[in-house]
């Protein structure tokens, strides 16, 4: 996600970028950094998903993210943090690093799924005879199975985004693409599974599943690269 994003910064935003995280960065170096602190830093833990209640109609965020400590806020929060350019540099640093990987969470579904099973997490699964759960399967699992080159699957990716596909996937802003996430969650990961406790995945579901991931890093990566030329564009 983060590489795709990365070929589709504008100059300005370049420049910005680089002067803030390093004249040789690249985004991709910053995706993995909010994941690996949140060990030290558990507050941070809800700031990667939202909780919307199963039979909601729409996305509510003062019903559904009230103190503001979800994917879709926090995101908002470091967007102006770095829009507006009054914190430190390590400050604006920080919500760079944090921008960059919930962008990418914002658009795995299941980071918008059921609170009752914690977004997946508490729904076992089987896949070819390993023991997993939905989200795992989903968040790491298809990624692990599918890739073994991320720089040669990064440029796949860019190759198959075309115009029409980088004009539709501009609209909205981050309230829409999470309930985007949301929709998909609700059609495309629970609504195939199949009945009972006991959940074995087949391979029609991990290969429509692959597709959908594919789809949702590329809109990732092209919403992350809007939100940045349009934070710090001329």
């Amino acid at each position: 996600m983060a590489k795709i994003a990365d070929k589709r910064l504008h100059t300005q935003a370049r420049r910005r970028f680089q002067l803030l995280a390093g004249r040789s960065s690249e985004l991709a170096s910053l995706a993995t950094w909010a994941d690996d602190i949140r060990e030290d830093r558990p507050e941070t833990a809800s700031w990667h998903y939202i909780n919307i209640p199963e039979h909601a109609d729409a996305l509510h965020l003062k019903i559904d993210c009230p103190t503001g400590d979800c994917v879709t806020l926090k995101a908002r929060e470091f967007l102006g943090v770095l829009r507006l350019g009054l914190r430190d540099k390590e400050q604006r640093l920080e919500g760079l690093r944090f921008l960059v990987h919930l962008m990418g969470d914002l658009h795995q579904p299941l980071h918008a799924g059921l609170e009752s099973d914690r977004g997946g997490n508490d729904t076992k699964i089987e896949f070819r005879g390993k023991k997993t759960n939905l989200h795992k399967f989903w968040d790491s699992d298809l990624l692990d199975e599918n890739i073994s080159d991320e720089d040669a699957f990064a440029a796949q990716l860019l190759s198959e985004i075309s115009l029409r596909d980088e004009n539709d996937w501009s609209k909205g802003h981050l309230t829409d693409w999470t309930w985007e996430s949301r929709q998909l969650a609700l059609e495309a990961v629970y609504g195939p599974l199949p009945a009972g406790k006991h959940k074995t995945i087949d391979d029609a579901y991990s290969r429509k599943a692959w597709e959908i991931t594919k789809e949702q890093l590329k809109k990732a990566g092209v919403r992350l690269a809007v939100v940045m030329n349009e934070m710090w564009g001329y």
